[in-house]
C-alpha cells in the first residue's frame, strides 16, 4: 500500500471519529479515518443521546436519519430499582425529561427531543453519510507511531492488520478518537490525572420482558437482590430495543478490582435471578468486560495532533454523558480544523480547543463519578446483603420514629440520584466565557446564574460563550416553524438582528468581501422581518436592543454581541473578527 497524503487523519471511528469526519466531510475537508476493529461497535455500548448531541446529529443532516434506529422519549420514562423485574420495587423516578414537572423546560431547551439510540446502530449510519461526505474508512488498520515534519505536517505509521504491512500517512492534522485506551494520547505523553476505579461485566442478551417492564417503561431497571453472587452484587437492564433486547451490566461487590470469569451457565442462572422467572428464554449475543474510570487529560492537543472523545476524559456511563460529549467534542474541532485548512483563519485558533473542551470533560467526569457514589450510597441504604436488606425493609415498614426516618432517607438517597436523571444542565450548559474566540464588549455584564443549577437547570443567555438559547421562528403566518439554531450552523457564522440592524447586513457583505470564506449569514427577526419571532420568545432572551446584533459561531455558540447599531458596524465588526477568528499568519 502506497505511503498517501490527506489533510486530517482521524484515529477512530467511534462517535468522536465519525461525526468529526463527517462534520469535516460537509465542509469540504478530505479525512482518512483508521479503526483497529473489522467494523463498527458490535455491542450497544452507549444509548442515551442528549438534546445537545442532538442537535450536533441535526446540524450534520443525520436526525431523520437516525430517527428509525431510536426508541423515543416514551420508552425513556422512568428508572426503577428492584428486587428483580418480577419482584418488589424499591423506588422509581422520572428519567430523561420526562417529568411533567419538567417537560417544559427541556422542551423549551432545544428543538431536538432526548432519544434511545444504541451507538451499535448509530455508528454505521455516521459512517455511510461520512464516507458520503468524502471521507475514506480504513477498518483493521492499527496505528503504530507519528511524528511532526518539517513542513508542520504528521507523518503517522499505520498497520494493516490482514497483511501486516506498515506505511506512512501524511496529513496536516492527527485527530485521535481512539477511546479510553487511546494510543495517540499516549504517543504525545499527555499526563492523564485519576485512575481506574473498578471494572463491570456487560452481557448482551434478547428476552422477551415486556410484562415486567411495559408498564413501567425505561431504559433503565436496576436489581438489587441479595442473594447475588459477588461478581454481580447489582445488575442493570439496559434497554436496547423495548422490550426484547437488553445489555445487562453486572456490578461487583467491592472495588477491588478483582477479575472474574463467569460461565455461560453461571450467566444464565444470574439473569434469571434478576428477572425472577427461570423459565424466560434467554438468548446470550455477547459478554463483555469493561473499566470504570475517573480520568482526565491535562491538554487535548500537542502541536498539530489532537484528541477528542473518550480519549481525554474517562468516566462511567452515569448520567449518559459519554457518547453525547464525544460528538460535540467533534462538533467544536471540525469548524476550526476547517477554518485552518481552507485558509480561513490563522492556525493558532485551534489552541481554543483544551481551552474549551477540557472545563466541558472535566465537568462530565466529575459527574459521572459523583453519580456513581450516589448509586452506591443509596445500595447501601437498602442494604446488599440479606441480613442487611431485612432488617433495612424492615424498619422500613415500622410506623415509629426509627421507620420514619428511615423511610425520608431512603427516599432522600433516592431522589438524589435525580442529578443522573434529569441533569438538563450538565447536558447542555457548555460554557466558553474565557475562550480567545469568543469576545465580550466591556461594558456587557456576564450572567450570574446565581439562581440556576447548573447540573439540572439550563443557563439561558446570548452572552458570549454561552449556547445559543433556542426559541421557535417562521418565516411568516404560511410557513412551518424553525429553530433559531437551524438559522445556524453548517460551517458558517450567523449574525441575528432585528428592526434597524440593516447596517449589520453591509457589514457582513464587506467583511466576506475582504475575508473570503468567511460565510456570515444575516437574519432580521421581529415585525415584518426575515423571520417573525412567532411566540415573542426571542426578544425575551437575545440581550440586545432590536438593532443590535448577536454573532454566532457555527457551533452555534455565542461569539459575540452589541447592544445596539454604532456609527461604523463594519469597522466594528472587522475589528471583532480580527480578534476571535485572525487571518492567517505566515510562519517562517
Amino acid at each position: 500500500m502506497a505511503d498517501v497524503r490527506i489533510p486530517v487523519l482521524i484515529i477512530g471511528t467511534g462517535p468522536s471519529g465519525s461525526t468529526a469526519a463527517l462534520l469535516l466531510g460537509r465542509l469540504g475537508i478530505k479525512t482518512i479515518v483508521v479503526s483497529r476493529h473489522r467494523s463498527t461497535a458490535n455491542t450497544p455500548r452507549a444509548h442515551i443521546f442528549n438534546q445537545r448531541a442532538m442537535e450536533v446529529l441535526r446540524d450534520a443532516g443525520l436526525e431523520a436519519a437516525v430517527a428509525p434506529y431510536a426508541s423515543n422519549a416514551r420508552h425513556m420514562m422512568h428508572s426503577s430499582w428492584l428486587h428483580s423485574l418480577a419482584d418488589e420495587e424499591y423506588g422509581r423516578l422520572w428519567a430523561w425529561g420526562n417529568n411533567p414537572a419538567r417537560l417544559g423546560e427541556y422542551a423549551t431547551a432545544s428543538p431536538c427531543e432526548m432519544s434511545d439510540l444504541p451507538q451499535s446502530r448509530l455508528e454505521p449510519v455516521l459512517v455511510e453519510y461520512a464516507i458520503k461526505a468524502g471521507a475514506e474508512y480504513r477498518f483493521y488498520t492499527e496505528f503504530v507511531s507519528q511524528e511532526a515534519t518539517a513542513d508542520g505536517g504528521i507523518r503517522t505509521t499505520l498497520k494493516d492488520r490482514c497483511t501486516g504491512h506498515t506505511y506512512d500517512v501524511r496529513s496536516g492534522y492527527l485527530l485521535g478518537a481512539d477511546g479510553a485506551r487511546s494510543v495517540v494520547l499516549d504517543s504525545l505523553g499527555i499526563t492523564v490525572d485519576g485512575k481506574q476505579l473498578n471494572t463491570a461485566f456487560n452481557v448482551h442478551i434478547k428476552a422477551e420482558l415486556s410484562k415486567y417492564i411495559a408498564h413501567r417503561p425505561g431504559s433503565l431497571n436496576w436489581i438489587l437482590n441479595p442473594e447475588a453472587p459477588d461478581w454481580s452484587a447489582v445488575g442493570n437492564f439496559r434497554m436496547v430495543t423495548p422490550w426484547n433486547e437488553f445489555v445487562v451490566s453486572m456490578h461487583p461487590a467491592d472495588k477491588s478490582g478483582k477479575t472474574f470469569e463467569p460461565s455461560n451457565e453461571d450467566i444464565i442462572k444470574r439473569l434469571h435471578q434478576m428477572i425472577g422467572d427461570a423459565t424466560v428464554p434467554i438468548e446470550i449475543l455477547s459478554s463483555f468486560r469493561w473499566t470504570i474510570n475517573d480520568q482526565v487529560a491535562r491538554s487535548w492537543q500537542k502541536g498539530n495532533v489532537i484528541c477528542i472523545g473518550d480519549a481525554v476524559h474517562r468516566h462511567p456511563p452515569i448520567n449518559g454523558l459519554g457518547s453525547n460529549t464525544c460528538i460535540s467534542d467533534a462538533m467544536n474541532v471540525a469548524w476550526k480544523l476547517a477554518f485552518v485548512l481552507k485558509g480561513v483563519a490563522d492556525s493558532s485558533i485551534l489552541d481554543s480547543i483544551t481551552t474549551e473542551r477540557k472545563p466541558v470533560g472535566d465537568a462530565i467526569v466529575k459527574r459521572a463519578n459523583e453519580g456513581m457514589e450516589d448509586q452506591r450510597r443509596w445500595w447501601r441504604l437498602i442494604g446488599l446483603s440479606k441480613d442487611e436488606r431485612a432488617a433495612a425493609v424492615s424498619l422500613m415498614e415500622q410506623p415509629t420514629p426509627e421507620g420514619r426516618r428511615q423511610r425520608r432517607e431512603f427516599r432522600s438517597a433516592l431522589e438524589k440520584l435525580d442529578d443522573e436523571l434529569n441533569a438538563l444542565g450538565i447536558q447542555m450548559n457548555q460554557i466558553y466565557v474565557g475562550s480567545p474566540l469568543v469576545y465580550a464588549e466591556p461594558d456587557d455584564e456576564p450572567p450570574k446564574h446565581d439562581d440556576v443549577d447548573l447540573v439540572k437547570q439550563l443557563a439561558v443567555s446570548t452572552y458570549p460563550g454561552h449556547h445559543l438559547p433556542h426559541v421557535w421562528l417562521a418565516r411568516d403566518g404560511q410557513s412551518d416553524r424553525v429553530s433559531s439554531l437551524d438559522l445556524c450552523g453548517n460551517g458558517s457564522y450567523t449574525l441575528l438582528t432585528g428592526i434597524g440592524g440593516d447596517g449589520w447586513v453591509k457589514a457582513a457583505r464587506s467583511l466576506q468581501e475582504q475575508r473570503p470564506g468567511i460565510s456570515i449569514n444575516v437574519f432580521s427577526i421581529g415585525w415584518r422581518q426575515d423571520f417573525m419571532d412567532a411566540y415573542g420568545d426571542f426578544e425575551k432572551v437575545r440581550g440586545v436592543e432590536e438593532d443590535g446584533c448577536v454573532l454566532v459561531r457555527p457551533d452555534h455558540f455565542v461569539a459575540w454581541r452589541y447592544q445596539s447599531l454604532p456609527e461604523d458596524p463594519t469597522s466594528k465588526l472587522f475589528s471583532v473578527f480580527q480578534q476571535i477568528l485572525p487571518a492567517p499568519v505566515a510562519r517562517g
